[in-house]
């Protein structure tokens, strides 16, 4: 720069002075960036676990299991948070086990002491299930008692229905026809619905009936050979088993007549 013109001279050491300014602005855009940590990785997708690996249900069934477990051992104290935890704050199990497991949890409550927890949970069961009865052979007569109580004490104050069995239907029909207690063979009391007299009088009176009408027809034959020739012991017979007939179709009129209003049904 010694050979240089003077002009020349202070043009350069102009040029680095103007130069600064721009450093200075490149300095500010560029520091930053440089000085900047790179940005972190995207996370990678969360994994789905297959369905019925695991997960609540998976949970719930376990626990159904183990509460099922703790009651059939009768270990009530550990019962009854399992089973708790089965049905609040939400149920966890289908609806068919849901009652189950209300009723084991209701039972649990009342066997460690807590006879109001253990009437809420009866409650609960009875308004899903108004006909819910529990099993004798499970629970004691005392328990069993205190449910039934439960009920009638719900059905009188209107939060379910009476579910009493229903009484059976009156026979409202009408009395056969008197008419028919003058027939013979049993008639009259097939028609008051008495079908064993009805068969022994149907019986009886066929077999006499029969036999009279047999020895008829022998003393008729028997009568055509003329006169004399007729058997006495075939009359004989002939006019019993007949009489006895009527005596016993007699029998059975007075008896359907008697048994008219009064008929078995």
């Amino acid at each position: 720069m010694a050979g240089l013109p003077e002009p020349l001279r202070g043009a350069l050491h102009i040029v680095p002075r103007a130069l600064v300014p721009l450093a200075m602005v490149a300095t500010v855009l560029v520091g930053p960036a440089a000085h900047a940590k790179p940005p972190a990785p995207a996370p990678p997708p969360p994994v789905t676990a297959p369905v019925g690996a695991s997960g609540p249900s998976h949970d719930a069934k376990a626990t159904f299991e183990e509460a099922v477990n703790s009651f059939k051992y009768q270990d009530f104290d550990n019962a009854v948070p399992q089973l708790r935890t089965l049905l609040y704050p939400t149920p966890r199990v289908e609806r068919r086990r849901e009652w189950q497991v209300r009723e084991y949890l209701g039972a649990s409550l009342w066997w460690v002491g807590s006879k109001n927890e253990a009437n809420d949970e009866f409650t609960a069961l009875l308004v899903r299930d108004a006909t819910h009865k529990l099993d004798p052979a499970v629970y004691p007569p005392k328990m069993i008692a205190d449910f039934e109580t439960l009920r009638d004490n719900l059905v009188r104050l209107g939060v379910i229905k009476n579910v009493a069995q229903a009484p059976e239907p009156l026979d409202l029909a009408q009395p056969p026809p008197f008419g028919l207690m003058f027939v013979p063979f049993g008639v009259g009391q097939f028609a008051n619905h008495s079908p064993g007299k009805g068969a022994a009088f149907l019986t009886t009176e066929a077999v006499l009936a029969g036999v009279s009408g047999v020895f008829y027809y022998l003393n008729q034959r028997d009568g055509l050979l003329g006169p004399g020739h007729m058997s006495t012991v075939n009359q004989a017979t002939q006019l019993s088993a007949g009489g006895a007939f009527f005596a016993v179709a007699v029998a059975g009129i007075i008896e359907a007549a008697v048994s008219w209003n009064g008929a078995p049904r």
